[in-house]
């Protein structure tokens, strides 16, 4: 059992002791950032010359020029609902600079004043023989008063959810997908979990919404993702993070106790850092990851390094491990930053972590930056693979 906090934070501690078996993380590689389709092409069944059809098909060729907040201020995306007005498009992930082809537009339902619009995301070798699909969206175009395409688009989530049960506590409502049922326990746990976090980062006590789903499939496409592909290694049973304060959980046995994205969500826009390593780390430190406790994430770093006896501290870092796994890539980067959190939090606290927080992502500037947060006496590369290797040896010796 890992003591995660100095002795001011006992209060702290003492909740992620007795709460290890529900803490969990997922996953995913380095966050990605958004970049416009080079090209938007419309479907062979999409007939423009209806006067709605081509407004729409307007629209969302305005819209994925520039997709991302300025919608709203460029008059393209709706502000008619509190979600459309704050928090506005989930589907970052799909926005990674692969040519969209306009599939289909058609009424949501009787009457003309909500569409539903898809839209693929794929690649093409240069014979155009080979696809390689990235995503399958679903936005919706809603008929407004002054709208510039006299539509404006619109999020799937609450109209996808707007029937699922739901239970609130705290900062924290939970909404669950059909056949999905609360945990009494499980949410109060949550519900703690995320007021300490907040009172020992002294960071805003924002509200969250957490979607609990039969797999992580089923939660993208409540949020209007139909297809995008996930790692193997979690057979489709992980979670994800999104903008205003949005959990997506595909692990029904673990439900509301999948506390390392509730990390990512809180701290995300209030504690801003400028390294996956730190928001990685920072969450397996607190919350565990992939299934693991924070204990046992140190445990697996260990059996990588006896595995791996010539692998050094910048492999990991740059997520290079020859003949390793991408499971294991991304166990032994997750796990190394919650090394260095723990580190740096013992010695230096809150003001340490900020600091951590905002050095560059790069690995080589990485490395020669956090010798000095690591207060480590000597700055070469040696010391640091000599620190990793003992430290994680300390941390996975269960207590």
């Amino acid at each position: 059992m890992i003591a995660i906090l100095a002795q001011h934070e006992f209060r702290f501690r003492r909740l992620i002791v007795a709460g290890l078996i529900l803490s969990v993380g997922v996953a995913v590689g380095p966050a990605r950032a958004q970049v416009a389709p080079p090209a938007v092409s419309v479907s062979f069944g999409i007939d423009t010359t209806i006067t709605d059809i081509g407004d729409i098909v307007r629209l969302v060729r305005a819209y994925l020029a520039n997709p991302d907040s300025s919608a709203r201020s460029r008059g393209l995306w709706s502000t008619a609902t509190d979600f459309d007005r704050n928090v506005g498009d989930v589907t970052e992930d799909v926005y990674q600079g692969f040519p969209a082809t306009i599939v289909s537009v058609a009424s949501d339902g009787p009457g003309d004043s909500v569409y539903v619009v898809r839209v693929l995301y794929a690649r093409a070798d240069s014979t155009g023989r080979h696809i390689s699909p990235l995503a399958f969206q679903r936005l919706y175009a809603v008929r407004e008063s002054g709208a510039p395409f006299r539509f404006r688009l619109s999020g799937a989530l609450p109209r996808l959810t707007r029937g699922w049960e739901r239970r609130s506590k705290g900062h924290v409502t939970f909404w669950y997908a059909p056949g999905q049922h609360p945990n009494p326990a499980k949410i109060s746990y949550a519900s703690t979990f995320v007021d300490s976090v907040v009172g020992l980062f002294h960071v805003p006590s924002n509200h969250l919404d957490m979607y609990v789903a039969g797999s992580l499939e089923e939660a993208l496409r409540a949020i209007g993702v139909d297809f995008f592909p996930e790692a193997s290694a979690d057979r489709g049973r992980g979670g994800r993070g999104l903008r205003g304060g949005i959990v997506l959980v595909g692990n029904p046995g673990i439900g509301e106790g999948y506390v390392h994205e509730l990390v990512h969500a809180i701290l995300g826009p209030t504690f801003p850092s400028r390294s996956s390593l730190f928001a990685e780390g920072v969450a397996t430190w607190l919350g565990g990851s992939r299934g693991r406790t924070p204990q046992e994430v140190f445990v697996r770093l260990r059996q990588i390094q006896i595995a791996h006896p010539a692998l050094t501290f910048g492999q990991v870092l740059a997520y290079d491990i020859p003949n390793g796994t991408p499971e294991d890539r991304t166990d032994a980067f997750y796990a190394t930053g919650a090394l260095i959190v723990d580190t740096v939090y013992r010695r230096t606290g809150i003001a340490g972590l900020r600091a951590l927080a905002q050095l560059n992502r790069d690995p080589n500037i990485l490395q020669a930056a956090l010798p000095a947060q690591l207060g480590l006496a000597n700055s070469d590369h040696s010391a640091l693979d000599q620190w990793w290797r003992a430290e994680a040896a300390r941390k996975s010796v269960v207590r």
